[in-house]
């Protein structure tokens, strides 16, 4: 059987390094190192470099020559040619062959390996050999290991004899994988392990009476690491992936699974890259679940590609067989509580400087029972979008066109029907280093041609505005004293749009957005194309940012603002309520890199007479600079929406006695008194070996009921890593942690 071992460090990479100067680890090669990875024993600290000299360099105390072009040579020899070198206290050369005789302790050595042996035979012509009793450390990967011969052959072959292979230090060999025999070849990338045993705290663990694996860094088809944990739903659950190396640019891997509570599934994933495309398929099936009844599957499918120098392609399907799929089955945790599947595909022509043209049919899937009908999005079928805009300006001012055709469709109980949008526009801005001036003009025509729409509701209704927006503002620079760089920018806008009475046209795609900092500057207060508020208001915010002048870096940046609204809108959306005039809610957002650590963010909706918080969130973060998920992190969140939510989450992951990490995240509604989702993870991790445990407890948005599930993972560094751990779990890194991590003792204090 073929076994891939995938981990950062794999046994086959590994041993790809007893090649004498072999393909397999060729110059350009690194293997990666782990930044816990054990000390290996350096057997030759004292010896000189070896140089890459195509010559035979040899240097002894004493020479001996001997009858026939023998040569013997003792006390501190040392033989190097291309890179290879021996060391010894007595060697014998046969000058004619060029074959070296050791017949006491020696050292063979090359930039990735060294090999101390009791006895070898060496031909530096043919590149062919054989070590006896040997010990060998691999120093690209920090991993060791013993065979009782090695055979090195000129074809790119090597065989070992009863060879055992670990990265733990010397005196721990806390795992161990041992054959009775291992043939690597070089041509195939691959090695034939027989009679393999894997060990781990002395005890074996994993049998294989035959055991095939790649030795190169190419992909290889074969069987990769199983994967188990236990749930409430699944009980037992173990997947052993199957890879299939069918091409350069495709493959694919089959995932038989089984699950104690469910029975048996088959899980298919496949990729492909082409010229000018590329996409992915992910596919389940289970012919019948013992727990619920009946088959279940779920599939989704992703392409983008382009078709022709200006003609694009996206395209992307989601099917499930059932609402609670998810939760009783889903291992992906970013699926346990998604509401939608999304099915699609989109064509987009772009004509530079020009115009393009978008056609796309999309719909979607519901995975909750948690959504009311009237939640559930239209389909597209299609839509056609077409923006234009001319190249040229004329004393700033260029005209353009947004065009739209859509065909909306639901089920037979809602109204459904077509839309058609025009809204030519006239545009003028300039941009100086120290003021920005815009103005725009709109005329937006809408017409609808709907069914089943209610008695006495028109079928085909129009709606034609005008819409006006004119703004500006200053920039400021100054220095402070410690040298930073402070930009204050006040911005100001007015929009006009007149009232018009919308109550009889549909409700396709209107909802209301959040009212954070760049609502503010929105032409209309509602999404989509359906309701288009009426406005006479004015908005007002400023900004400022403390910019560090030596890297660029944002270390704060705070920004205030309101919209005052001279009349009370008067276009309502159901179960919305209306500003009244005079000032809006002050919005005010802030980010702030407090130190190396330390960083922030914070929003803030309040009342003109700042009695009332109607949304509020803050986000605190603790990053150890330059250690990744190994360090210490630490995040809080708190989250209010007034009458909707209250919710705090608090994650972190740190370091705590010796080589134990704990890492933990619990998502609380405040206002339910409930917890929506939490995990607590425990690691012990040496520098060869890590295990991994969590324990998980989330609300399934398909029927509002909890999971539990228990992960478990076990890594073999230099081998293999088996499981699922607790990482995956924990918020992502920051989008600019390779600002803040690696500059950091530069940028911050």
């Amino acid at each position: 059987m073929r076994f891939l071992l995938r981990s950062p460090l794999r046994l086959a990479v590994a041993l790809a390094g007893l090649y004498c100067g072999g393909a397999v680890l060729g110059d350009g090669y690194e293997a990666p190192k782990d930044p816990a990875s054990c000390p290996q024993l350096q057997y030759t600290n004292e010896l000189p470099p070896v140089i890459a000299d195509p010559n035979l360099v040899l240097d002894a105390n004493h020479f001996e020559a001997i009858e026939g072009g023998l040569s013997r040579l003792t006390g501190a020899v040392h033989l190097s040619q291309d890179g290879r070198a021996f060391a010894a206290d007595s060697v014998d050369y046969d000058g004619p062959h060029k074959h070296i005789s050791i017949n006491s302790e020696s050292l063979f050595r090359d930039p990735r390996l060294v090999i101390k042996s009791e006895h070898a035979e060496f031909d530096m012509d043919a590149r062919t050999g054989e070590f006896f009793d040997t010990h060998f450390t691999l120093i690209p990967v920090d991993g060791r290991g013993t065979a009782d011969r090695i055979f090195i052959t000129g074809s790119n072959t090597a065989e070992l004899d009863h060879a055992t292979y670990t990265s733990c230090a010397l005196g721990n060999e806390a795992w161990l994988m041992s054959a009775r025999k291992l043939k690597l070849d070089g041509d195939s990338g691959m090695g034939d392990a027989h009679d393999a045993v894997l060990r781990f705290q002395h005890v074996p663990i994993l049998y294989l009476p035959y055991l095939q694996y790649p030795i190169d860094n190419q992909r290889h088809t074969g069987m990769l690491a199983p994967v188990f944990g236990e749930s409430s739903q699944r009980g037992i659950d173990i997947k052993v992936p199957i890879y299939l190396n069918l091409a350069p640019n495709y493959d694919a891997t089959l995932t038989p699974r089984y699950m104690s509570e469910r029975g048996a599934q088959i899980g298919a994933d496949a990729r492909y890259l082409f010229a000018h495309q590329e996409g992915s398929f992910h596919g389940e099936y289970m012919p019948h679940d013992d727990k619920r009844g009946g088959e279940r599957d779920y599939v989704e499918f992703s392409h983008e590609g382009r078709l022709s120098e200006r003609l694009g392609v996206e395209a992307h399907y989601g099917d499930v067989s059932d609402l609670d799929y998810f939760s009783d089955l889903g291992a992906r945790f970013d699926l346990s509580s998604t509401p939608y599947l999304a099915r699609g595909a989109t064509l987009t022509y772009q004509a530079p400087t020009a115009y393009s043209i978008v056609a796309l049919v999309q719909d979607y899937q519901p995975v909750t029972t948690q959504l009311n009908g009237i939640d559930e999005p239209y389909t597209r079928l299609p839509q056609i979008r077409l923006d234009a805009l001319t190249p040229g300006s004329w004393y700033g001012t260029r005209a353009g066109f947004n065009g739209e055709f859509t065909n909306f469709v639901r089920d037979a109980n809602s109204v459904d029907g077509l839309r058609l949008i025009g809204q030519p526009y006239l545009r003028w801005d300039t941009d100086h280093n120290a003021w920005f001036a815009s103005a725009q003009g709109d005329l937006n025509y809408t017409a609808y041609s709907l069914t089943h729409v209610p008695d006495g509701t028109p079928s085909q209704p129009r709606r034609t505005l005008p819409i006006f927006s004119a703004d500006g503002g200053l920039r400021f620079e100054r220095e402070t004293a410690s040298g930073t760089l402070q930009i204050l920018e006040p911005h100001i806008q007015y929009l006009v749009v007149p009232y018009r009475n919308q109550d009889q046209l549909p409700l396709f795609d209107s909802g209301q957005p959040d009212f954070d900092f760049p609502q503010l500057f929105a032409l209309n207060r509602y999404s989509g194309s359906d309701r288009i508020a009426d406005a006479n208001q004015l908005t007002s915010a400023l900004t400022t940012r403390f910019i560090d002048p030596q890297t660029g870096l944002v270390r704060v940046t705070a920004s205030f603002g309101e919209v005052y609204y001279f009349r009370p809108p008067r276009v309502e959306l159901p179960g919305v309520d209306l500003p009244s005039s005079g000032a809006s809610d002050y919005i005010a957002e802030l980010t702030y890199q407090i130190n190396r650590r330390w960083s922030t963010d914070a929003a803030l909706e309040v009342a003109p007479q700042f009695d009332r918080i109607s949304r509020s969130a803050i986000a605190l973060r603790y990053r150890q600079p330059d250690m990744g998920l190994q360090g210490q992190r630490i995040d809080i969140a708190y989250r209010y929406r007034q009458g909707l939510l209250e919710q705090t989450d608090v994650s972190f992951s740190t370091p705590i006695v010796n080589s134990w990490r704990i890492a933990s995240q619990f998502k609380y509604s405040l206002r339910e008194n409930k917890s929506l989702d939490s995990f607590v993870g425990l690691e012990y991790e040496t520098c060869c070996w890590a295990l991994r445990s969590t324990y998980r407890r989330y609300l399934s948005s398909s029927n509002g009921t909890f999971s539990n599930g228990v992960y478990f993972q076990l890594e073999l560094k230099g081998l293999t890593r088996l499981g699922n751990g607790f990482d995956a779990l924990l918020p992502a890194l920051d989008p600019d942690a390779s600002i803040v991590g690696p500059r950091a003792s530069k940028v911050l204090p």
